[in-house]
């Protein structure tokens, strides 16, 4: 799926859910342009590698099952960016290369932005037509509700995942794990010809290693920049866990490996590899800072040598 197609979903189900009020261009410069957009790719690389025949006759409709769930995961995703930028949380000033929506637009207009993103999310789950509709709801609000990612928002807010490198990989299995779970299991609920429970449980496991590896892959590179903010120095698990998470990284990348070897998920394995590219050109160009970050402690080579091979780059 192009990412110019997706952007045009986006687009087409934001329009039919926003009401005719100035605050309609606050949602649109949260959401568009997206980002790297790869929760809805694996969406939909998810779909075509269990049900090519059905990709190919749905994947230009904008209003099939696929293409809510897509939507409905970028959407939850950007009201979770939009409150975790506000002061009250990270107080971030940047997303996605402009102004934060809170610093652009104000506080108020972020805050209720993100909880109108969150309802469509669930307006556009209620509205998938498919047999196995409500265990995808069920799931997506587990997955995404007070026992999921918010509760990896506590634990990050709160300070606890700095207090154990267990609390740590807990936090990033909630905070990020979680929504590429939904985005890859909730794929195949509704992809899969019938029930297989085998296959599901397999998906759980590849999809919860792929969100943990996502997250320690992404801050091992917030290292590459030679001067760390006060919140990077606090928070960033190398600077604290260092073989910690060089181990389970090297470990998870091994798992992943072996699983998406089993499962055959060639479109999917196409996107990670996509995203462990653009993470290798952050961090090889920056190896000498990254390792001045961790005091020349960690051989990152096997990782990056993982990275590569996944991906053939």
């Amino acid at each position: 799926m192009q990412t110019q197609q997706l952007e045009k979903m986006l687009a087409h189900h934001l329009a039919g859910n926003l009401p005719h009020h100035a605050i309609k261009d606050v949602y649109e410069y949260a959401v568009l342009p997206g980002g790297k957009l790869f929760r809805p790719h694996l969406v939909w690389s998810v779909f075509s590698d269990l049900n090519p025949e059905a990709f190919l006759a749905s994947k230009e409709n904008l209003n099939s099952n696929h293409a809510k769930l897509s939507s409905g995961v970028e959407f939850h995703h950007t009201y979770t960016l939009l409150h975790d930028d506000l002061p009250a949380m990270d107080n971030d000033l940047t997303r996605r290369g402009k102004p934060c929506t809170h610093i652009a637009y104000g506080e108020w207009q972020a805050l209720l932005a993100g909880d109108g993103l969150l309802n469509i999310s669930y307006q556009l789950l209620s509205k998938i037509n498919h047999p196995r509709s409500q265990d995808l709801f069920r799931f997506f609000s587990w997955a995404l509700g007070p026992k999921g990612l918010i509760h990896g928002q506590v634990l990050d807010l709160s300070h606890e995942m700095t207090k154990s490198f267990a609390n740590t990989l807990r936090t990033h299995e909630l905070k990020t794990a979680r929504l590429i779970q939904v985005a890859i299991l909730g794929s195949a609920l509704i992809s899969l010809l019938k029930k297989d429970a085998k296959k599901e449980k397999a998906l759980w496991r590849y999809s919860r290693l792929l969100g943990v590896n996502f997250q320690l892959i992404d801050d091992l590179s917030e290292l590459a920049e030679s001067e760390l903010s006060q919140h990077e120095l606090d928070v960033n698990p190398w600077l604290r866990f260092g073989e910690d998470c060089l181990l389970e990284t090297s470990r998870g990348l091994s798992e992943f490996a072996r699983l998406s070897g089993e499962l055959k998920l060639n479109n999917t394995d196409k996107i990670v590899a996509d995203y462990y590219a653009k993470m290798l050109s952050i961090i090889e160009p920056n190896l000498k800072t990254i390792n001045g970050h961790l005091k020349g402690r960690l051989d990152l080579a096997p990782v990056i040598l993982m990275m590569k091979t996944f991906g053939n780059v």
